[in-house]
């Protein structure tokens, strides 16, 4: 059985977005299966100095747009290619995947992963194949704002133990690698 392998060779990249504030990053379709109703529900219990990135569209983008407008802490990128994809994983200071369901694998998390950003998501059983809670990422309660904003806000503290998760899962990442798998 194969894997999905990943490039670690393009988060390599030294290019960074120099931000004054702690970001989080969202990537991915805005439809309810991708959770980012889950992380607009949770920024009331997080703090007013941060940025979150919103990268994607679908057909929530509008409604959640207008719900959230007061909000100045959110940044809706929209669609992006995959080289600013890759310099946002980067320079995030948190990679977010609240996923609710329907995924098949994580590569995405990997990719955080491989960019040495904390990755927080959702316990669904795909991400927990790809990641390790409490050792290369963050897991939550799929679905639970307010669990997922105390993960969020312990990743943001950048202390000893999220620096020992970012090393375990750019290791864990690299067990994806597509040299790995050829």
């Amino acid at each position: 059985i194969l894997f999905n392998g990943i490039e670690l060779d393009k988060f390599e990249t030294d290019e960074l977005i120099d931000t004054k504030k702690s970001t989080l990053l969202f990537l991915g379709r805005h439809e309810p299966r991708k959770g980012l109703s889950v992380l607009l529900r949770a920024m009331q219990y997080l703090p007013n100095d941060i940025e979150v990135w919103i990268a994607g569209d679908g057909p929530e983008t509008n409604k959640l747009k207008a719900l959230h407008a007061a909000d100045a802490r959110l940044v809706w990128l929209g669609q992006i290619p995959e080289a600013e994809k890759v310099i946002r994983l980067r320079s995030a200071d948190v990679y977010c995947a609240p996923s609710l369901g329907g995924e098949s694998f994580g590569l995405v998390l990997l990719e955080g992963m491989a960019a040495q950003t904390p990755v927080v998501a959702s316990d669904l059983p795909p991400y927990e194949a790809v990641c390790r809670d409490g050792l290369d990422a963050s897991l939550f309660a799929a679905g639970n704002s307010s669990l997922l904003a105390k993960a969020l806000i312990e990743a943001l503290t950048n202390g000893p133990e999220v620096r020992q998760m970012v090393k375990s899962g750019r290791e864990r990442a690299n067990q994806f690698s597509m040299k790995k798998l050829a």
